[in-house]
């Protein structure tokens, strides 16, 4: 396994992405001020369904086909792992990324922290565990501003 492993934190570090969004508006306090949802992800997109498939295989997750809007482009194939669902890919696949390592803790990080609140019923989010969460996607978004997305069309 940690062959596949290797081979997988690879394609992830070349190809793939690990990021934390925001989703503004998602849950709202009592005090009805909107507060951002955060999500924590890694996904793969390819050209090739090969290794979308082995992530698919390995990691069950999330598994997605799109079409080319343009005829003369191939389709291309997506895998991606939220939240919870990520939380096996990033602990198995961090002992061997490079380039993505430490997207990959502050993933991690997010993943145990949500957990942790889930577990302790802090419902609504303290002002402490909103900042928290708040700067953990400002150092992932940094961190992935260096390397441009790519686009499919």
């Amino acid at each position: 396994m940690e062959t596949l492993y290797a081979y997988l934190a690879g394609a992830i570090d070349i190809d793939g992405r690990i990021f934390i969004g925001r989703v503004q508006g998602y849950r709202r306090r009592k005090d009805g001020r909107q507060v951002p949802y955060y999500i924590a992800t890694i996904s793969l997109s390819d050209s090739s369904p090969v290794v979308p498939d082995i992530l698919q295989a390995t990691f069950p997750a999330r598994r997605l086909q799109y079409e080319a809007k343009n005829r003369r482009q191939t389709a291309w194939h997506m895998w991606e792992a939220v939240n919870q669902s990520a939380h096996e890919p990033v602990v198995r696949l961090l002992p061997y990324l490079r380039v993505r390592r430490r997207q990959a803790e502050l993933a991690l990080t997010l993943i145990n922290l949500i957990e942790r609140e889930k577990a302790g019923s802090a419902r609504p989010l303290t002002a402490e565990q909103e900042q928290a969460r708040a700067l953990l996607y400002e150092e992932a978004l940094t961190l992935n501003e260096s390397r441009p997305n790519r686009t499919y069309r």
